[in-house]
């Protein structure tokens, strides 16, 4: 009977041993498939581009554009996805070009790797090459994906979901901008790692809230950052307010009632308004005339708000609504330009005013006039940010901007993941640290203004 037992436990040990080995060797294939694109056998794996172009061996090898840490390289304007297990089996994992993405398991990343076809059947980028690997050579894949998964978590904590929202694709060309930012946060964010988000995209403000109210049905938590709420902030504002949701970093152009529960919020266009008005007076002009569409409600809106701050300083404003062909004298006192650039000749012909006064919003450097009475107008722009970029000297988009704040609020929440944005985040391209709450107060003095910035510098 000893010997029976003794039997079996060398069964069992040798077993245990012989299992330990298997995946010993299992996690050195994965390895050799992810860096050096080296198979079964030592042999040179085979991938094919979409355009046609063959790979072999350490030119397939996944480790040259999505790193030895699995997270993605940024390479000729181009970013590789993060594609470690935990990422591409997450049910919220980040949303690519508008494509929602759905969780992977063996089975489809191996169908994915052969036909180019994720497992919602869209097709992957052209960069990224197809496989023909054994089913031993898949599971060895996922082991080493599984590997760097472990080495950190850049994930929410479980219950909580972290969402952004903007409309479709092609409805608003600053939110496509500042989807594709998020989607593709800058190297300058390593070697930190950014959270995981799913992108909410809607078609108009019912079907964002009826999309936002199924996710808060079957989720006990979510974490809004960067919602893309311009024209609908009221309703936004007054939905959130009855909703256990976080809301961070939300690209408004309004200040809409409530909005104090918004943590992180960029000055609206509604206080660079403020500002422009606020300089007039400080310059001591005779009054404004301000220059609105009628046609846009965000246009019309700020022209009200301008309306109340130059009264509130006793400083008269002239609503000019004069059809685009009218030509009139030149405007001795600034003018508030609340409406696109691009129809600024036409709509004043060639009497150009001594001085405009724009937000950011509407002001384009590259629509600037640069001939005739208009060299000797002076710009006064209002800008909630710093508008030059410090290491490339770039003019920088508000998408742009909300965009990079975003991806530095990502990276926070994957160092801690708790979100409780206690303390201020250094959001650059900002020369200051924005407080996690903005009072109005607050929110009007990071507002700047810079006098002709399409000049040359002396």
């Amino acid at each position: 009977m000893l010997s029976l037992v003794i039997g079996l436990a060398c069964l069992f040990v040798a077993g245990g041993l012989a299992s330990s080995r298997a995946g010993e060797m299992t996690l050195i294939l994965g390895r050799a498939l992810y860096e050096q694109g080296r198979g079964v056998g030592d042999r040179e794996i085979q991938g094919k581009l979409g355009n046609g172009v063959e790979l072999a061996g350490s030119a397939a090898a996944c480790v040259n554009c999505h790193g030895r840490d699995g997270r993605g390289v940024s390479e000729g304007g181009l970013r590789a996805p993060d594609i470690r297990w935990s990422t591409l089996t997450d049910r919220f994992a980040p949303a690519r070009q508008g494509v929602v993405a759905v969780p992977y398991d063996q089975s489809s990343l191996a169908q994915t790797l052969a036909t180019g076809r994720r497992p919602d059947g869209s097709g992957l980028s052209p960069a990224m090459p197809r496989f023909d690997l054994t089913e031993n050579e898949i599971a060895a894949l996922v082991e080493q994906l599984i590997a760097l998964s472990a080495t950190a978590s850049s994930t929410p904590p479980p219950g909580r979901v972290l969402l952004g929202l903007a409309p479709q694709p092609g409805l608003d060309r600053t939110a496509d901008q500042l989807v594709q930012i998020v989607d593709q946060c800058p190297e300058t964010m390593r070697p930190h790692p950014t959270a995981s988000i799913q992108w909410v995209r809607y078609r108009n403000p019912d079907d964002a809230l009826r999309q936002l109210e199924g996710f808060r049905s079957r989720e006990a938590d979510l974490l809004l950052v960067a919602p893309y709420v311009v024209g609908w902030e009221d309703r936004f504002a007054e939905w959130t307010a009855s909703q256990p949701v976080t809301v961070v970093l939300p690209v408004a152009f309004r200040n809409p009632a409530g909005s104090e529960l918004w943590l992180y919020r960029l000055p609206s266009v509604e206080r660079q308004v403020e500002r422009l008005i606020e300089v007039a007076a400080e310059r001591h002009a005779g009054g404004v005339t301000l220059v609105i569409d009628p046609r846009d409600p965000l246009s019309e809106h700020l022209g009200a708000v301008a309306g109340r701050t130059a009264e509130t300083l006793n400083l008269p404003l002239e609503r000019w609504v004069a059809h685009e062909r009218t030509q009139p004298s030149r405007p001795e006192q600034p003018l508030l330009w609340l409406r696109p650039m691009k129809e600024m000749e036409r709509f004043i012909g060639h009497t150009a005013p001594r001085t405009i006064l724009i937000p950011s919003l509407f002001y384009q450097q590259s629509r600037v006039p640069k001939t005739g009475r208009w060299v000797k107008t002076d710009w006064v722009v209002a800008y909630p940010y710093s508008p030059r970029d410090s290491s490339t000297g770039r003019w920088l988009a508000p998408a742009t901007v909300w965009g990079r704040a975003a991806c530095t609020i990502l990276a926070s929440l994957a160092g801690d993941p708790s979100g409780e944005f206690s303390t201020s985040l250094d959001l650059a391209p900002w020369p200051v640290a924005i407080p996690p709450r903005t009072s109005d107060a607050e929110a009007r003095t990071r507002v700047s203004v810079m006098t002709n910035p399409h000049r040359p510098q002396r």
